[in-house]
């Protein structure tokens, strides 16, 4: 019989854990805007991200949907229509809108070469491209994710648009991979990681705290693939008992305490309980004392 009392014993034993509140320190950089007056190009279409429309299995695919052709505009001229799709822009792949963005503010040439996808034909065309006047403008300066990555991103023109990193928390998974500030991210999970809006969101939509990542990151140099393990809080253990010797738990929302010795359900031998500076100690359920800090107590 005693063979099996501590296995009995370990059997009633059990453990709980909570993950650690989510850190600030990066909140203040979502939003941060610039006003921008400076021209333009524009060829007049609008576009829309290139989804599937099935819920039960969702996809993005190359391109931007054209939903609107401007009239006298430049790509009406070109006979561009809607529900082409746009595959690339002088070269440049865009598969997101904040890439084309980007693309059109810094481009001066007055021809631009289009790739374009109707149907089951994929074809390429030369458009005029109008130069808009400026106007002030409000413009992001950084994408922000804050959990996964722990990171700031911007959009730098030139050399593919590439996302470039902007800020680093302490604990960023990308600067223990040896990342640092004003390097671009050239692939995510093997693909283009489109602008820095488009990379953020895929992080969100693709990735949970713990889980891995792939990048191929360009610095002065060389470029070169780090694989990580996106940010995870740390879990601390909140609950701990061996039935029915003795039990702890604790709630971290609330900052309490318990710990009992002797759990007769109804009844315990010792207990005793914290919240926040106040403690509780009680005896056979019957025997109670508080012990804490004192305070003043006012009335007006």
């Amino acid at each position: 019989m005693r063979v099996f009392a501590t296995p009995l014993l370990l059997l009633c034993a059990c453990s709980s854990y909570q993950p650690l509140a989510l850190p600030g320190g990066m909140t203040a950089l979502e939003g941060v805007v610039e006003e921008i007056a400076k021209p333009s190009a524009w060829i007049g279409i609008e576009v829309a991200p290139n989804e599937s429309d099935s819920l039960e299995a969702f996809e993005v695919w190359p391109g931007l949907r054209i939903t609107e052709v401007a009239s006298g505009s430049p790509a009406e001229r070109v006979g561009i229509q809607v529900g082409d799709v746009l595959l690339s822009f002088n070269g440049v792949e865009v598969n997101d809108l904040g890439r084309l963005e980007n693309l059109l503010l810094e481009y001066r040439a007055p021809l631009v070469a289009l790739k374009l996808e109707r149907g089951t034909r994929i074809f390429e065309l030369d458009s005029d491209v109008e130069v808009l006047s400026p106007h002030g403008k409000q413009r992001t300066l950084f994408y922000v994710d804050r959990i996964l990555l722990r990171a700031a991103f911007r959009d730098t023109p030139g050399e593919g648009v590439f996302p470039e990193v902007a800020w680093l928390a302490e604990d960023s998974p990308l600067q223990e991979a040896g990342v640092q500030v004003g390097d671009r991210v050239l692939s995510f999970m093997g693909r283009d990681p489109g602008s820095s809006q488009e990379l953020v969101r895929r992080l969100r939509l693709l990735l949970k705290p713990g889980d891995r990542a792939v990048f191929e990151i360009g610095q002065e140099g060389g470029r070169k693939e780090i694989d990580l393990k996106t940010w995870a809080p740390k879990k601390v253990l909140i609950d701990f008992s061996l039935w029915p010797l003795w039990g702890w738990s604790r709630d971290l929302e609330r900052d309490t305490e318990d710990f009992l010795i002797g759990d007769l359900l109804l009844v315990s031998v010792f207990k005793r309980s914290r919240m926040g500076s106040e403690i509780q100690y009680t005896i056979f359920s019957v025997f109670s004392w508080k012990t804490g800090v004192a305070l003043l107590e006012s009335s007006n």
